[in-house]
């Protein structure tokens, strides 16, 4: 193994081989260590939210389609308080638009994992399991770290940047003077298992049941549910059993009788929300658990990591190249601390209302949700909105000093939001809008306009020169027409829905970033901001 790299990734759960992905696309130097000897199959992380799949699908559509087939879609889920089944909300009511990928999927983490890993061995990369990070010293030209190796001896290491994804008790982020872990512990125990169930109900489908505590069943791809308990005076002195779990959910807050069977594990498990006060002390940097770690409600966490090392990867990587300053790396920061702070606070105020022990709270929360719930699913825009929430495609960086909007642009999309997707055909056939983009540069898309408005093929071919004379940046361009305009050279817009959705009745541009957010917006008279910009 090599004593000195650019990187060194320390955790090698999702998110630290996310950034080993992140890196290894863009031809980076480094190792990645992980001080447990295996993968634990016992992993409570385990949904898949769309961004996290669009993230991924910038590494390739084939790959993310066995990932895609590896997972149980969650489809249905029933509403469930004291033992009576209220509403049913059925995700393919639900309209996400602007989305290849319009669902939240279960794949556990175990699962997770073991695709990444496969899909690094394509770069020939190799995972360091028990090898543990045991001291990093940090100076003005790099890290210095010891590691513990499985042989048992001692190796150091030397890089540029050390990368902490290693969870809430992160040996990096201890090592760095500047970064607290701010939050607490919450009071409840949960019990977590993973069977089959035998039920008058639907199988295949979620249930969130609330009463005298909480049950969620989730349903798993192998046919077993994932079941999560919190309940009132729950015994802590022995370890629980699967029995423990059913006579809890045949204690009136599961609908109709049940039965569970052949658990493939049972454990306890407390949980936190913890928030670092920063993402970066020098050369260290924090991601993933190490950096946020917040109650499961809604399937957040995972994807977030995931996020973070998508957020961070690219731009490491154009500092290592030389392309920007050190000070560029701020950003990640900048722009994934706000994430991490407001799913701190949402997920708190979800799961505390889920959770809550206190029986004043339970008898008020137990009145009124059946009440309310009969209301739930005829809001469809309400419900939408949820799931956008959920689904992580709203996150947007518009705050970040790395992008912008042309002046004069009043566009419903700007600078530092997701690029939207849509469906397009090129000479391929026809494909999503996003499937153009690559994980390793920007790319520049030339939006023709439509209508009377539209822009002829030589004056979209000298806003590309324009663009490109004005650069020595990487940046990969791709022009999109109008439907009017099919039989030009270039990508058609079907029924126009992508020029609708970034506002470009008029020609225009958006520059995207290697992660798939948009560095820059603008009409297409405006280009030479966006090269400036760059």
């Amino acid at each position: 193994m090599h004593k000195n790299v650019d990187v060194l990734i320390v955790g090698a759960g999702p998110t630290g081989l996310a950034m080993a992905l992140e890196l290894a696309a863009q031809g980076i130097s480094f190792r990645i260590v992980d001080k447990a000897k295996e993968r634990s199959p016992y992993s409570r992380a385990l949904a898949v939210q769309p961004r996290t799949f669009e993230i991924f699908n910038r590494h390739g559509t084939e790959i993310t389609e066995e990932f895609l087939a590896m997972g149980q879609r969650t489809a249905n889920v029933s509403m469930c308080v004291s033992g009576k089944k209220l509403v049913d909300i059925n995700a393919d009511d639900i309209e996400l638009s602007g989305t290849k990928f319009p669902f939240s999927m279960a794949i556990t983490q175990f699962e997770t994992e073991h695709w990444l890993v496969k899909v690094l061995k394509k770069y020939d990369v190799q995972v360091e399991m028990a090898t543990e990070a045991k001291k990093l010293t940090q100076d003005a030209d790099g890290v210095t770290t010891i590691l513990s190796t499985k042989e048992g001896g001692e190796e150091e290491i030397r890089s540029k940047y050390v990368v902490g994804a290693d969870g809430a008790h992160s040996t990096v982020r201890h090592s760095a003077t500047n970064i607290t872990f701010d939050g607490d512990t919450y009071p409840q125990e949960f019990i977590c298992a993973d069977a089959f169930i035998d039920s008058q109900l639907p199988s295949g489908r979620g249930y969130v049941c609330l009463g005298q505590g909480a049950l969620i069943v989730i349903p798993l791809k192998d046919g077993r549910s994932r079941l999560v308990v919190s309940r009132p005076g729950q015994d802590t002195t022995r370890e629980p059993k699967l029995e423990d779990i059913q006579d809890f959910a045949q204690g009136g807050i599961f609908p109709g009788g049940i039965s569970l069977r052949d658990a493939a594990w049972v454990t306890r498990f407390r949980l936190h929300h913890r928030g670092a006060s920063s993402y970066r002390d020098g050369r260290l940097f924090v991601a993933g658990d190490a950096s946020h770690i917040h109650s499961p409600a809604g399937g957040q966490g995972m994807n977030t990591g995931i996020q973070d090392a998508a957020n961070l990867g690219w731009k490491m990587a154009a500092v290592l190249r030389g392309e920007k300053p050190d000070s560029f790396l701020d950003t990640y920061h900048n722009e994934r601390h706000r994430v991490g702070q407001y799913l701190l606070k949402t997920t708190d105020r979800l799961f505390t209302y889920v959770t809550s022990t206190n029986p004043i709270f339970l008898f008020l929360r137990n009145l009124i949700l059946p009440w309310l719930f009969l209301l739930f699913p005829q809001n469809k825009a309400l419900v939408g909105k949820r799931f956008q929430f959920i689904s992580q495609l709203r996150i947007r960086y518009r705050k970040s000093d790395i992008v912008g909007t042309a002046d004069g642009f009043d566009g419903p999309i700007k600078g530092g939001d997701r690029a939207v997707d849509g469906k397009i055909k090129g000479p391929e056939g026809e494909m999503w809008f996003l499937d153009l983009l690559g994980p390793k540069s920007h790319y520049l898309m030339l939006f023709s306009g439509c209508e009377s408005h539209q822009a002829s093929e030589g004056e979209l071919n000298r806003a590309e020169t324009s663009f490109l004379d004005a650069t020595d940046a990487a940046v990969k361009v791709n022009t999109i027409l109008s439907e009017e305009q099919n039989g030009q050279a270039g990508y058609i817009d079907l029924k126009n829905n992508l020029h609708k959705e970034f506002g470009f009745s008029r020609p225009g541009y958006v520059l995207i970033r290697p992660d798939g957010y948009i560095a820059h917006i603008g009409p297409l008279a405006r280009i030479k901001e966006a090269a400036e910009w760059l």
